[in-house]
């Protein structure tokens, strides 16, 4: 089994414990702001309102309903955003009560996809369903949405047409903006796509070819595993086409490949590669969850590895900020 390197037990020997917008040390001491350090973000993810350098550290659990998210906030948290979806049979949900990031509300923040029939979308006739279900989330609930996360490989797989998911995409973000500036503040769009697609582009499924048009999506979404890359080689593209969109990035699903590194430096140079990359005038990326239950092509992260849990939990000590004063 991996064990944290050196400079990694180093960094995050003092561990801490959430109290409000500080932290304590558990072993007693001055409540500090997590993060530390000079410069205009003294608190590395906290501060006051207004402050557009935080990343909320989360988790995509293995049940839908998040009922399992709890037991890994103790073991790798305190973690502040839920990564949810709706499975395609599922359809619109009537609420957000009722779909499966309704338990977030008061708790944490929520990054949530669906999957409605995109066809439907894309003609209209959803309309009123979707306008319904984004009035229906609470307008101080900070909340990303999307619909059909990762559409490269459903384009790649006939599920629909490049022409039917760009005119569906763009209809629902078109809605959320509407009902964004009827008083929903903390309400984000999140355009979700894989890393692959920008390491890896093949016609059709560029990031420009999937592309809604300017001025819809809120922010940013790569899905990473470490059998594609790492750092640079990983997240670079993504950031650089979120630069030239002129928003922020953020990254729905993080996690270790079946095949890869499989070591827990991989993890580490993750969390200092989100934390350090500025996009869309936010210093960092926006949000990151780890995709701790099991894939076609990964592990869960960090599972029960004991090396990844103790980094994980030391990333969301370090950068921890309470939700409510997220500002995109």
């Amino acid at each position: 089994m991996d064990q944290p390197d050196a400079g990694h037990l180093m960094r995050y020997a003092q561990v801490f414990a959430a109290s409000g917008l500080r932290l304590l040390p558990l072993q007693g001491g001055p409540g500090v702001l997590p993060g530390g350090g000079p410069g205009p973000d003294p608190g590395g993810g906290g501060g006051p309102v207004g402050n557009r350098n935080a990343i909320l550290w989360g988790a995509c659990p293995v049940n839908l309903s998040g009922s399992d998210f709890e037991a890994m906030n103790a073991q790798f948290g305190p973690l502040t955003i839920r990564r949810s979806y709706q499975p395609a049979a599922a359809g619109m949900p009537a609420s957000w009560a009722a779909c499966n990031a309704g338990v977030d509300v008061g708790v944490r923040a929520s990054a949530w996809s669906g999957k409605p029939t995109m066809s439907s979308v894309a003609n209209g006739s959803l309309d009123g369903q979707i306008l319904a279900f984004l009035r229906s989330i609470p307008p101080t609930h900070l909340a990303w949405v999307t619909i059909w996360h990762e559409p490269d490989g459903k384009i790649k797989d006939g599920v629909f047409s490049l022409a039917t998911y760009k005119a569906g995409f763009a209809r629902f973000c078109q809605l959320t903006q509407q009902v964004k500036t009827e008083g929903w503040p903390h309400l984000y769009t999140f355009q979700c796509v894989t890393t692959w697609a920008g390491t890896n582009p093949s016609p059709g499924t560029t990031y420009a070819d999937m592309w809604p048009g300017d001025g819809l999506v809120d922010c940013y979404g790569l899905d990473g595993y470490s059998h594609v890359g790492s750092g640079e080689s990983l997240w670079g593209p993504g950031v650089a086409f979120a630069r030239s969109k002129g928003i922020p990035w953020c990254v729905p699903e993080i996690g270790y490949g079946n095949t890869g590194s499989q070591d827990v430096s991989w993890l580490n140079d993750q969390v200092t590669y989100l934390t350090s990359t500025a996009a869309g005038g936010h210093s960092k990326a926006a949000f990151a969850c780890w995709f701790n239950t099991a894939g076609p092509i990964s592990n869960p992260t960090p599972g029960s590895n004991t090396a990844w849990i103790t980094a994980a939990k030391a990333a969301s000590a370090a950068y921890y900020t309470d939700y409510t004063q997220f500002v995109l």
